[in-house]
């Protein structure tokens, strides 16, 4: 029913908004908290294990079933991979230039799902996708600051790392839509690629250094903290999200991320921004609101049937 579609259409951008919402706090939250350096691999490992454990509590409090068909594990296993990639790939970059210059590189994600569709005959490009692109990529450059030249004094390895993490966050939401096509639950996509990425770091314990970090209560906190509400969570409604709403709308939406950062930044941390950066996010949120009042334009081009990989 065309109700019932719209209801579940509007969840669907509640979901990612939401989502966007926790991983902006997140960020801000994390500047508060987290007093100790720490490894990018060991943030890396210990939030995927933290939020495995907290998803297999969640769900059978909840009643939700964990096993999957044995059918469904080999594409689990490439989500975990993935999502691993995206996380590595986010944090070496970050570790490589700054966090700003990270988030615009892999903010190109709707970019590539699109130049990926007009390949494969998935997507059409028209006048609406165009202006979307247009004032995504203007909106994000504004926003981290892009025009000051001293954010780009980073090496150019960690604009190549951070350019991967775009590629891998891309493709992980088009893979992630693809599994709800084939049947499987939000839950059940976001806790079994964690749970595989918690095996594989446990497994590659040998090569990460855990003594590096001290263990006080503060840096327990902000694990905990990051591996419910700025992993689990977010993590969560975006897959929910994307139930309904497709990758690339998904990820233009995404971008209001580095914006609710910015408004907690300035509440809680007393940051100001320049002219130009609040210019940015009033791009990225008008962006949004185009994208909403021109939804069929931005739709993928439909396939003829379910794809069984």
């Amino acid at each position: 029913m065309v109700v019932d579609s719209a209801r579940a259409r509007l969840w669907g951008y509640g979901c990612i908004v939401a989502s966007a919402l926790l991983f902006g706090v997140a960020g801000t939250a994390a500047k508060m908290m987290f007093v100790a350096s720490m490894p990018p691999l060991v943030m890396i490992a210990v939030r995927a294990m933290v939020s495995a454990a907290v998803l297999a509590l969640i769900m059978l409090a909840l009643g939700r079933p964990i096993r999957v068909r044995r059918v469904d594990l080999p594409f689990l296993g490439e989500l975990a991979v993935w999502l691993t990639l995206v996380n590595l790939t986010f944090f070496y970059a970050i570790a490589l230039t700054n966090v700003a210059l990270a988030l615009m590189l892999e903010y190109t994600a709707p970019m590539l799902i699109v130049a990926a569709g007009l390949l494969l005959g998935t997507h059409r490009m028209n006048r609406a996708v165009a202006l979307i692109l247009a004032g995504n990529a203007a909106g994000c450059f504004l926003l981290v600051g892009a025009y000051d030249p001293a954010l780009w004094s980073g090496n150019a390895l960690g604009a190549a790392v951070g350019m991967l993490c775009a590629v891998c966050f891309a493709a992980y939401n088009v893979r992630c839509a693809h599994g709800h096509r084939r049947g499987l639950d939000s839950w059940s996509m976001t806790f079994w690629p964690f749970f595989l990425s918690a095996l594989f770091w446990l497994l590659a314990t040998p090569a990460i250094d855990y003594a590096a970090v001290e263990v006080t209560w503060e840096t327990v906190s902000f694990v905990l903290f990051i591996g419910v509400f700025g992993t689990v969570a977010p993590y969560w409604l975006y897959l929910e999200g994307l139930k309904t709403i497709e990758p690339f709308p998904a990820t233009v939406i995404g971008m209001l991320d580095p914006v609710f950062a910015g408004v907690t930044a300035f509440l809680l941390l007393g940051e100001t921004f320049e002219l130009p950066q609040l210019a940015g996010m009033v791009v990225v949120c008008a962006v949004i609101v185009f994208l909403k009042r021109n939804e069929s334009a931005v739709q993928a081009i439909p396939r003829p049937a379910a794809e069984p990989s």
